[in-house]
């Protein structure tokens, strides 16, 4: 019995395994983080992270689009950049609104109270004694430049403060140098000052009437 020849099966071509894509993941990471910064920068207060989300996502961004010409992703790299520098801008704006609201108003200023002993008074000074006639040398006195022992005896002396703001200082001398002034003051109401018969001189200025106690 003749055998049947059974020819041998056909040659298969081989097909290799296909290569793995690899894939740009700093620049999908760059692009997430931008997004949340940019996102996060519109509102208020909690905007402050994006200080710290923006910039890493801008850096990642830049890093991803180094790497694109090998593993792609260079429009995930370009949009991360974009949305990272906005969410910076967004944070700068934020800062200067804030500036401008709490700084001061133009032409605004502050007030500090007169110092009465560490700098010379703001009326102007007189140097020379008053010359119009007193009825006594316990007063009362007003506004002027009296010699202590001729035109003003030692002693206690009181206002009621009818004149508003007064000011009064004791003198070595009526030069008119700071250095004069042993001590001053300025009073608003009922007031005494003493003057001691050491004294060179007593100045009073304002609207206030003095009298000996």
């Amino acid at each position: 019995m003749t055998q049947q020849y059974v020819p041998p099966p056909a040659h298969q071509p081989y097909y290799p395994p296909p290569m793995p894509q690899r894939s740009n993941g700093v620049a999908t990471g760059g692009f997430v983080v931008a997004l949340c910064g940019a996102v996060l920068s519109l509102v208020p207060l909690l905007g402050i992270v994006s200080w710290i989300i923006c910039p890493i996502g801008l850096v990642l961004s830049v890093v991803g689009l180094v790497k694109a010409r090998e593993l792609g992703g260079r429009g995930l790299s370009v949009a991360g950049v974009v949305l990272g520098a906005i969410g910076l801008l967004v944070c700068l704006l934020w800062l200067i609104g804030f500036a401008a609201a709490t700084s001061p108003t133009n032409g605004s200023s502050s007030y500090s109270s007169p110092s009465y002993y560490s700098s010379a008074p703001t009326w102007s000074a007189q140097t020379t004694p008053t010359t119009r006639t007193m009825p006594s040398v316990t007063g009362p006195f007003q506004a002027g430049t009296y010699l202590v022992g001729e035109e003003l005896t030692a002693g206690t002396y009181r206002t009621d403060g009818s004149g508003g703001s007064c000011y009064w200082e004791r003198l070595t001398n009526t030069s008119g140098e700071f250095e004069a002034i042993i001590t001053n003051d300025i009073v608003t109401g009922p007031s005494t000052m003493t003057v001691s018969a050491s004294d060179g001189a007593v100045r009073f200025s304002g609207d206030c009437t003095w009298t000996r106690r």
